[in-house]
């Protein structure tokens, strides 16, 4: 079993970084995150910092303001600066059904 994934994060400049992992970690609104090789498929506004780990161990550090990830066949996907609503708009804190759009 392989343990790594494709990653790719762009912003409306273009491509950031493009390449093979072996772990991305974020934050969303819910706390800190990790994502490895084969990961459940997933989407999710991501804010602050975004921590890829190197196949050769190395970690790296990247500041953000927002974005969105999505996780799809082994591919992660960071779109960096998307503009619109922040997730608390999206979603009540008590049951996290969307109220509006």
């Amino acid at each position: 079993m392989e343990n790594k994934f494709k990653l790719k994060i762009q912003s409306r400049e273009g491509v950031i970084f493009e390449g093979e992992v072996a772990a991305l970690s974020s934050k969303n609104e819910y706390g800190k995150f990790d994502i490895l090789a084969k990961h459940a498929n997933f989407i999710s506004l991501i804010t602050s910092t975004l921590e890829i780990k190197q196949l050769g161990g190395v970690v790296k550090q990247m500041k953000i303001d927002n974005g969105l990830l999505r996780v799809k066949g082994n591919v992660v996907e960071v779109y960096l600066g998307i503009e619109g609503l922040q997730p608390s708009k999206l979603f009540s804190a008590n049951d996290k059904k969307i109220i509006s759009a």
